[in-house]
């Protein structure tokens, strides 16, 4: 019998419009709640049990690989859950490897990626042309969440699983343009070899929002290079705060990690969020519901960016020769007390 709604609703206690709001990762949901349920539906086969069938066949390992970063770890591991809850169902096993900087400037690549057992790789945050380079040399099913800033090389080679990075970024800059505000700075690394399409997308809706209203990016306030490095070092915020002439009315960063620090270093310069400037970020990562004030943001919905990039590396083995894919999921605006909307 197929489990439904209603079995989720009575085995976890919560109301049947909650978990309906949950399998569709409506935001209005915490996270947390959300993972609870998604994960509860999957043990009791609410999800597509004719392709856990078809993914039993074989074994192996799946191959998590990433970058040695901690600063999006609420980002990744909600993407890794995703990813466990398919494979779980199957008798492949995850495995996780990480890229160090010394890897990277060598071109080493983790022993795992050149395992016999190995019989994918799901890539996470690596967008360094080199590294690329090798990775498709193994001819393994490889799919990767997100993509560097000029991806055409991988087009046709490995499937590809994204966010959609314009609509909400448009719909939130108008909303402030409509309340008054001219003065607009972006926050986010566009320089940096690993760049991802995500960034690039989101700071050119930004971009192209304010054109479209004869404004232009406050470019002495945006921060556009070595923000992974500047952002670490609060010193460094604060201190590229006070050179600026005027702290621009909005900040747009391009995701929450940057948009959080941002609103620390504000706070400590007492700056006054969102009365003096306003802070949007970009995931709707846990902390973002937890920094005071409430940080606006884009829901992305992480669990199922990892799910849908485990059933294409699990389509890939069972069929190899279908047609490379490139996936977009939608996102939500989440407005919170961060701006005066």
């Amino acid at each position: 019998m197929k489990c439904t709604i209603n079995d989720i609703a009575k085995e976890t206690g919560y109301s049947r419009n909650t978990v309906s709001k949950a399998l569709k990762n409506d935001p209005q949901v915490s996270q947390r709640t959300t993972e609870n349920i998604i994960k509860k539906a999957e043990s009791m086969g609410y999800f597509m049990k004719e392709e856990r069938t078809k993914y039993k066949i074989d074994q192996g390992n799946i191959l998590f690989l990433n970058i040695n970063h901690a600063k999006d770890s609420q980002f990744w591991s909600n993407v890794l859950t995703g990813i466990e809850m398919v494979l779980s169902e199957t008798n492949y096993q995850l495995t996780i490897a990480t890229l160090s900087k010394e890897d990277i400037e060598e071109g080493h690549l983790p022993e795992a990626v050149y395992s016999s057992n190995t019989k994918g790789i799901i890539v996470v945050e690596m967008n360094f042309r080199p590294v690329w380079d090798k990775l498709l040399e193994t001819h393994l099913p490889i799919v990767t969440v997100d993509a560097p800033k000029n991806p055409n090389y991988l087009i046709g080679k490995c499937d590809i699983v994204m966010m959609e990075n314009h609509s909400n970024v448009e719909r939130i800059t108008e909303l402030l343009i409509q309340k008054g505000y001219s003065d607009f700075a972006f926050i986010g690394d566009l320089y940096s070899p690993n760049t991802g399409l995500g960034f690039m997308e989101r700071y050119y809706a930004f971009f192209n929002t304010l054109k479209k209203h004869e404004l232009e990016i406050n470019s002495p306030a945006s921060i556009l290079k070595d923000t992974d490095t500047i952002f670490e070092n609060f010193e460094k915020i604060k201190e590229l705060l006070n050179s600026m002439k005027k702290v621009p009315d909005v900040f747009l960063c391009g995701n929450d990690w940057l948009a959080i620090q941002l609103i620390y270093a504000l706070q400590a310069l007492g700056h006054r969020v969102p009365d003096d400037v306003n802070v949007i970020g970009f995931d709707n990562i846990p902390n973002s519901e937890r920094i005071l004030p409430g940080l606006t943001t884009i829901d992305t919905p992480k669990i199922y960016l990892g799910r849908k990039a485990a059933h294409l590396i699990m389509d890939r083995l069972s069929e190899p020769d279908i047609p490379f894919s490139i996936s977009k999921y939608s996102t939500k605006l989440i407005i919170r007390e961060s701006t005066n909307l």
